[in-house]
């Protein structure tokens, strides 16, 4: 007999006779009658050329080969009612899992909150985080490594749709130290009060910050220019010289040592979003979870 001819319903009636030791109670559980109970019967053992029960006046039981049938095809019917199970949660968004690309700064400061939300009703779901700059989320999501991805603009509009985040300032990360002798004012750093001081910028925002200095009226003094915010603050934290940030970077290396100012007058602000591509459709997971990052950063 082929597996293709298992007639799934006969074998689910079969586990029944088995569990009651009685066609007739198991014809009454079923709602049938017993007699087409046991011709189903009569004909799984004939298409099995195998006799599975041993019949009394009002009781059966399994022989050997029907104890094997009863132990396999309970595990088989398990196993497919909890895969039925899965591809319906899956389905509801309820598992799977959900690839997020995000730059370090925002991924720190912005996803933890959604995603313990997300987890409270969504605790099936697998979360996989790829971290980079917007460069590398973007090519993550070229490649289908990650469905959503944090980036900071620029980006291709015509290719992503986008979720835009509020504008963020840029703050100096200063060496407690030297916060006195950098900026009078505890919270702010006036732009011009950076005029012959090391600093250490981002190479993202390299032309917008260029930009602004030249507004003021100066040239700033780049030591250090990268790719990576937390090396940047790594040197701040060295004494080094001031690392230029986006705000969501602050406590993003656990230290004393930095002291935090927005820089002001002129404020220079930078821009994420949360992307996907237009081409591709979202799982159910990852529709759920930009509602509700959007209701908890965006309401």
């Amino acid at each position: 007999m082929n597996i293709n001819d298992m007639d799934m319903g006969a074998i689910k009636r079969f586990l029944m006779i088995a569990e009651t030791g009685s066609i007739n109670a198991a014809a009454q559980r079923l709602h049938i009658a017993q007699p087409p109970l046991s011709r189903q019967m009569k004909q799984l053992e004939d298409r099995l050329g195998l006799k599975l029960f041993e019949r009394g006046k009002r009781t059966v039981t399994l022989t050997e080969a029907g104890r094997l049938l009863q132990n396999r095809a309970g595990q088989a019917l398990g196993l497919m009612e909890n895969t039925i199970k899965e591809m319906r949660e899956i389905d509801a968004g309820a598992q799977g899992t959900l690839a997020i690309g995000t730059v370090t700064s925002s991924g720190a400061t912005l996803l933890p909150k959604v995603v313990q939300a997300f987890r409270s009703q969504f605790p099936g779901v697998l979360f996989q985080l790829w971290e980079g700059e917007t460069t590398r989320i973007i090519e993550l999501l070229n490649n289908g490594s990650v469905e959503i991805g944090m980036v900071r603009y620029p980006f291709d509009t015509e290719i992503y749709e986008s979720i835009k985040l509020p504008n963020e300032p840029l703050v100096a990360a200063i060496h407690r130290t030297r916060k006195n002798s950098w900026g009078s004012r505890p919270d702010c750093i006036e732009l011009d009060e950076l005029v012959g001081k090391p600093l250490m910028i981002h190479r993202k925002y390299e032309t917008t910050i260029l930009e602004h200095c030249a507004q003021v009226g100066f040239e700033p003094d780049i030591v250090c220019m990268s790719d990576n915010v937390m090396s940047i603050l790594a040197w701040a934290d060295a004494a080094i010289g001031v690392a230029i940030v986006p705000r969501a970077a602050v406590g993003l290396i656990p230290s004393a040592n930095l002291v935090f100012k927005t820089i002001v007058n002129p404020c220079i602000e930078t821009t994420a979003a949360v992307i996907w591509l237009k081409s591709r459709n979202l799982t159910v997971a990852a529709r759920n979870f930009l509602t509700l990052f959007t209701s908890i950063h965006l309401s």
